[in-house]
């Protein structure tokens, strides 16, 4: 609208234009010579042809505004899934087992799962010997990824590995009451010493909530490193009897909590890339409607407006 108020200026312009012109000309020419000198010179047209503009002008300033009227209305709906990524930040996911640490394997294949997943709400939680919602569900994947990258050890205060409270957050945080579009993707070394996961596994199950679980590190084990404050590693996690922790990937515990679930277990040693053989997983999952809404819209009439504006410009 503040666009309007070039419109007095221009006249204004146009005006003052008009009148200096003249009066140059008259110093030349007399007026009364004008017709027969400069056959071709006329000031009235000049002055509708500026009109014409300024009122072209006016109307494309209309239809910027975007002018609307009469309401129509659409249903819309959205098919899905709603996936929640769990990851263990507890301290033996700093053993180094994979090509690098348990954790970073396991960011690793998160990242490209949300890279893939483009149609799906996803959300994030972290847990150790409790559990956060780092992230909601959210179709907004480029804030999911500032939210992983901060996602690491020690940001949980309680020690340990809680999977059970992992599997009820999410349970719990999940939006929609149909089954069959709740999934969780638990990245691990099934190393749980809290709570029974087994028992939380099949509550999620008679809620119709599908558990993928992926097992990071190996079953023969590695001590836990401890690092100084530049990333050097200055010795390895002992228990009170000073002997070396060794922490070892608990593949049964993880395989049972698939299988009551109706989910998958995935070995991340067995995959170049585990995120792959997730996605194909999920994408024969049966994509149900998560949300169905009757949206009302007002009908745009800019168009109306530009016509206008083109027949005074021709």
């Amino acid at each position: 609208a503040y666009l309007f108020l070039m419109l007095p200026l221009l006249l204004l312009m146009m005006v003052v234009g008009y009148q200096l012109k003249k009066r140059r000309l008259s110093r030349f020419i007399n007026p009364q010579l004008w017709h027969r000198m400069l056959p071709s010179l006329s000031y009235t047209r000049r002055f509708w042809k500026h009109t014409l503009y300024l009122l072209a002008l006016a109307f494309v300033i209309l239809a910027l505004m975007r002018p609307q009227y009469g309401i129509k209305f659409e249903k819309v709906s959205r098919k899905g899934q709603e996936i929640f990524i769990a990851l263990d930040l507890s301290n033996s996911m700093l053993a180094q087992d994979t090509p690098s640490s348990r954790l970073e394997i396991a960011k690793q294949n998160s990242l490209a799962l949300i890279e893939q997943l483009k149609e799906d709400k996803i959300g994030l939680i972290g847990f150790a010997g409790d559990a956060v919602v780092y992230s909601p569900l959210t179709l907004d994947h480029a804030a999911l990824k500032l939210f992983l990258d901060d996602m690491d050890v020690g940001y949980i205060s309680t020690p340990g590995t809680d999977i059970a409270t992992a599997i009820k957050t999410a349970r719990l945080s999940f939006l929609s009451q149909r089954k069959g579009s709740k999934v969780l993707i638990l990245f691990s070394d099934g190393e749980s010493f809290e709570n029974d996961p087994i028992k939380s596994a099949k509550v999620a199950a008679s809620q119709g909530i599908r558990i993928y679980t992926v097992g990071i590190g190996k079953a023969s084990g590695e001590p836990i490193p401890i690092r100084d404050s530049k990333g050097q590693i200055i010795g390895y996690k002992k228990d009170k009897h000073n002997q070396v922790v060794v922490s070892k990937l608990n593949e049964g515990l993880l395989k049972h909590i698939a299988q009551l679930t109706k989910g998958h277990y995935f070995a991340s040693y067995d995959y170049d890339f585990v995120s792959d053989a997730i996605y194909q997983r999920l994408s024969q999952n049966e994509k149900k409607t998560l949300e169905e809404k009757l949206l009302s819209t007002r009908i745009d009439r800019y168009h109306i407006f530009l016509l206008i504006a083109f027949i005074l410009l021709c």
